[in-house]
């Protein structure tokens, strides 16, 4: 079994496939003297760029490169990934009414692929500022660098320096990682937030520092899945979400996490701010996480009466919901009295505050904790005094104890898998929600579970058959028993920890039983390194078994070769998909087959297919392989097995590779069907191995440094099906035997 350590150590590696055409904007009559406008040399190479088919990379050398307004637009690009790697520093106007009275100073768009690489940008603000504060009438001012309607974009190691406005801005985006930035600004430059996002979904901040006059990180309307983690943020004014409730139509903030992130002389540490005005908008699952003050006025605040300057305030009621919000291990020193402020809406209370570990004082002494409209938890807070304004809703102490929710199997099940088959139940018994000292055990908070064919033969009586091999040689989970939890691969939280190499809060991935909490032991139990920037939900496929799974059978048992042909089964589900997308990095040619239109279209559209069918419309299957692959096939990855396999045999070329992974087909049936040309294994020397992923788990560390790159360059596109809500793992489970899953099946309990 690896090492969590070495494993967490190969997933911070990153190594560079990719080779790109260069375009630099010397070439195009640019100057590095800061003096000569390299306007229109940088919309040159954009154009060029624009027009190839191949990738690009546009090269800013060292020096200072003056630059106007511009917009890189990739509507109409042949190719949207783009690579811009900046040495020098692209500097601004002096005047600061040249750029001033747009948007924008830098801005791209419609593009999916955007990489930026290092860099200075230096808008030279400081006069617009002035401006401003003398009460003359001035430009509102320019975001210095922005992104909008974009995807997998990588943003590593700029310095973004004297915004007129808003430094970075993330809008209508998917998929953006920003890392190394750096962001300075006077401390009362005004509105220059560090970086704001909206509505955009999986976003990342990561290692970085933001030293500004406003939010070091702003967080608007439709911001979904926004991981912040090792920010320094001072001066400025924390970082906020919102502020929200600005109109009353609105779309959400939810799932956002901070993490690690220290505060310094700012005028706010974490904060959540809406205007008290009606709206439909509300901000849930939020997490503030090991965050550290120092010297902050006010480091711990909601405030539903947000008005700057107490200036043409609304003076209603705010309509922003604000629900499970989680303030663990925050300490520190508040620069007030009040270190913790709730000031939550009167018609929709703030329900779901979690405060646990709370540690702030202010000039040595406990700091304060002054509490309206909110109602929660609070566990092991510290130096932290409650005075309550009426109306309130009182903290209660978080509870120790549960009764835990479960699927549990109800009987063994013969033929095909209903969703009768399984219930959702109570444990009669409290579940402490602590571990026993000297138990060397985890208590976990399992978050997603993987649903999996293989689980299908674990529901049948073990002397049935197939479910008594799988559960002889996958040592990792027991066969499932009537009445108890059935079990996979699932991703969980750490609560509590006897065990040194698990620490609370910590995030890991193994097999757990499909119910909220769970109490095990470490073995089989691997760390996430949460700053790697792809979801948890990854851990039940792509970054754990799944993954395993279609590298070891392809790459180990396959060993394929540049130009071989290729054909996957079930190629739309969580295996299918990885395997025919390493076929073409590695170069070869892939087919695939799926079980409906909409499956097949994403074998070619999303995932690059060479060709695909839809089994289903095909009354012949040998002649459908043969229009696909008329020269035959190297390697076929085995999920289906049946008659599916029975027409791949008699395709397959002399020496082909045979990776049987499933036989999804023959699970759930009675009798199960004959293979009738088995004999061509024979004949034409076919090598056909059947695995299990566990019998590579000494590959993982190798598979790691392999995909992660793929990962992280957005060569690889990953589709998951998550459905919601431990009371729907039934359906969800039966869906996937039944095909019905587009992608990995993942069942999100928390």
């Amino acid at each position: 079994m690896p090492s969590p350590v070495l494993i967490i150590l190969l997933l911070t590696l990153s190594i560079s496939l990719s080779s790109a055409q260069t375009y630099n904007i010397l070439s195009y009559g640019a100057k590095p003297d800061g003096k000569t406008d390299s306007t229109k040399a940088l919309a040159a190479v954009w154009a060029k760029a624009c027009a190839s088919v191949k990738a690009v990379t546009i090269s800013i050398p060292k020096g200072r490169f003056l630059l106007r307004s511009i917009v890189f637009d990739g509507a109409k690009c042949k190719r949207k990934s783009v690579t811009l790697r900046i040495q020098g520093t692209l500097v601004a106007p002096s005047d600061y009414r040249v750029i001033g009275n747009g948007n924008y100073w830098i801005f791209f768009q419609h593009l999916d692929g955007l990489s930026v690489y290092g860099g200075v940008l230096d808008a030279q603000g400081a006069s617009l500022w002035s401006c401003k504060k003398s009460g003359k009438n001035c430009p509102s001012g320019a975001t210095s660098i922005g992104f909008q309607s974009s995807s997998n974009v990588v943003i590593s190691g700029l310095t973004s320096l004297n915004s007129q406005m808003f430094h970075v801005v993330i809008n209508g985006c998917r998929n953006v990682n920003i890392q190394g930035v750096k962001v300075s600004a006077d401390g009362n430059s005004p509105n220059t937030d560090g970086i704001h996002v909206q509505s955009s979904s999986t976003v990342s901040i990561l290692n970085s520092k933001i030293s500004t006059g406003d939010d070091c990180v702003s967080i608007g309307p439709g911001t979904n899945g926004l991981w912040i983690e090792n920010v320094a943020c001072g001066p400025g004014h924390g970082i906020s979400i919102g502020s929200l409730g600005k109109e009353s139509v609105e779309a959400g903030v939810q799932n956002v996490t901070v993490k690690t992130a220290t505060f310094t002389g700012t005028e706010n540490g974490v904060r959540i701010k809406s205007w008290a005005r009606p709206s439909n908008g509300f901000a849930k699952n939020i997490r503030f996480q090991h965050c550290v003050m120092n010297n902050v006025q006010n480091p711990i605040v909601i405030d539903q009466n947000y008005c700057p300057g107490n200036e043409n305030c609304p003076n209603q009621v705010s309509g922003i919901k604000i629900s499970d919000v989680m303030f663990f291990d925050i300490h520190g020193t508040s620069a007030t009295q009040v270190g913790v402020k709730f000031d939550c809406s009167s018609k929709k209370p703030c329900t779901g505050i979690r405060l646990q570990d709370v540690k702030l004082t202010y000039q040595n002494k406990p700091a304060m904790a002054d509490c309206s409209h909110a109602g929660g938890t609070e566990a092991g807070s510290q130096g932290v005094t409650r005075i309550l304004r009426p109306p309130e809703f009182h903290f209660q102490k978080m509870e120790t104890t549960v009764r835990n929710k479960q699927v549990i199997l109800k009987h063994y099940v013969n033929g095909f898998p209903e969703e009768s088959d399984l219930m959702i139940v109570t444990a009669p018994d409290t579940m402490e929600l602590k571990v026993k000292p000297g138990s060397s055990t985890i208590l976990v908070k399992n978050l997603f579970l993987s649903c999996d064919p293989y689980m299908g033969t674990f529901m049948r009586e073990p002397d049935s058959g197939s479910s008594e091999v799988a559960v002889e040689t996958l040592s990792l989970l027991d066969a499932f028993i009537p009445g108890k939890p059935i079990a996979g691969v699932g991703v969980s939280e750490v609560i509590d920890s006897d065990d040194p190499c698990f620490a609370k809060g910590d995030f890991v991935w193994g097999i757990v039983d499909w119910e909220e909490y769970s109490t095990i032991n470490s073995f089989g139990r691997f760390k996430i390194d949460i700053s790697i920037n792809v979801p948890l939900s990854y851990y039940t496929g792509i970054l754990s078994v799944t993954g395993l799974t279609a590298y070891a059978g392809f790459f180990e048992i396959c060993s394929p070769k540049k130009g071989e042909a290729v054909f996957v089964s079930a190629a739309a589900g969580a295996v299918g998909q990885l395997v025919g997308q390493f076929a073409k990095l590695m170069g070869c040619y892939v087919v695939g087959s799926a079980g409906s239109k909409q499956k097949v279209d994403l074998l070619l559209n999303k995932f690059g297919f060479d060709d695909a069918f839809n089994y289903k419309e095909e009354p012949d299957l040998d002649a459908a392989l043969k229009r696909c692959l008329p020269q035959g096939i190297d390697i076929y990855f085995e999920n289906v097995g049946g008659k599916m396999l029975d027409s791949v045999l008699m395709n397959m070329k002399v020496h082909g590779r045979i990776a049987v992974c499933g036989m999804i087909s023959q699970y759930h049936i009675e009798t199960e069907e004959g293979i009738q040309n088995l004999p061509v294994v024979v004949y034409k020397r076919i090598k056909m191995q059947g695995f299990l992923a566990f019998d590579f788990i000494d590959r993982f560390p190798k598979y790691l440094e392999f995909v992660l790159p793929y990962i992280n360059e957005r060569k690889l596109v990953y589709v998951e099906d998550i459905v919601e809500g431990l009371e729907n793992g039934p359906a969800a489970l039966v869906g996937l035997f039944r095909g019905q899953n587009v992608g990995k099946q993942v069942l999100k309990i928390a």
